[in-house]
């Protein structure tokens, strides 16, 4: 359905936009994530923090120093309440009150307590944020659990390879190192930018015609996105979840978008669609991806959230 015809129905979705404790990173805002709504036809909302009633948090709704571990992650014990899905010791289902459809944004590494299976953190140092991660994980199992469209971006869609069990990558030079291949040029991120950009350009190959994802992009490459990411979500055995989107350079793949073909719209890209309206509706930029492909991730979302 097009957004005119929403509108005129008198209907226009209502789509949260998930929290985090600070900006998410130096280009991209909320201001930001609301115009990308906006343009799609919905109404964003910014959610407030969803917190487990078992965890302790301080004024600033940070989780407290005994419940997490030295390198920032959930300690194992409190990760695996969190893991339990236990929505009643949660304010879940009042901060997702009138909200028809969910924007999961991107961010900082993931515990990787809540993995299926845990681990310990080997993400070389990176910032890790434990009061998110209890708030992204809850939402997504009940968005999950509830069939609420969801699209999740970069970080987003790692939660929901996480919550539905998949494998996890915690560092893509090391994986490449460990299947006996080179990674000298990151094609995922780069620590300097590029041609004046954040983020570093790569095509993504789709897998398969039956998705959301080619019903999105109309084509068997999608060029150009904006990435920016040093892990990735691994393999998809035992889930629910189908992989939609890849890359492959020297001979290692890495998954670009998955989804769940059983929900009305739960969909996780590893890149930045909103980078491109970002280009194109606030810095009035020429963007080297397809614009009109970017925003259609949302306009999805919204069209989706409508039913």
């Amino acid at each position: 359905m097009e957004n005119k015809q929403l509108i005129e129905n008198g209907k226009k979705p209502v789509i949260g936009i998930t929290w985090c404790n600070s900006t998410v990173n130096s280009s991209v805002g909320y201001d930001v994530f609301e115009k990308v709504v906006e343009a799609a036809g919905g109404i964003p909302v910014l959610l407030k923090q969803v917190k487990n009633s078992v965890i302790k948090y301080d004024s600033n709704g940070q989780v407290v120093g005994e419940e997490i571990e030295t390198s920032g992650a959930l300690k194992q014990s409190f990760a695996d309440k969190i893991k339990n899905k236990n929505y009643a010791e949660t304010n879940v289902e009042n901060v997702l009150d009138g909200i028809d459809g969910v924007f999961m944004i991107g961010g900082e590494d993931i515990s990787s307590t809540l993995f299926k299976v845990p681990e310990k953190v080997a993400n070389a140092g990176e910032k890790l944020d434990a009061a998110r991660d209890i708030s992204d994980y809850i939402i997504m199992a009940y968005c999950m659990d509830n069939d609420i469209p969801i699209i999740s971006v970069c970080r987003g869609m790692q939660i929901m390879g996480i919550v539905a069990g998949s494998g996890y990558i915690q560092e893509i030079r090391d994986y490449y190192e460990a299947n006996n291949s080179d990674y000298t040029n990151d094609i995922h991120r780069a620590l300097l930018a590029t041609n004046g950009e954040r983020y570093v350009r790569h095509d993504v190959e789709l897998v398969g015609r039956n998705s959301h994802m080619y019903e999105i992009v109309g084509a068997d490459i999608l060029k150009s996105v904006s990435s920016w990411h040093h892990q990735a979500v691994g393999s998809l055995d035992g889930t629910e979840l189908v992989q939609t989107a890849r890359t492959i350079y020297n001979g290692v793949e890495i998954t670009e978008a998955i989804e769940h073909p059983g929900k009305k719209f739960c969909v996780g890209v590893q890149f930045h669609p909103e980078n491109e309206v970002k280009l194109v509706l606030c810095d009035k930029q020429n963007t080297p991806a397809d614009y009109d492909i970017a925003l259609r991730f949302f306009k999805k979302l919204v069209e989706c959230a409508n039913f």
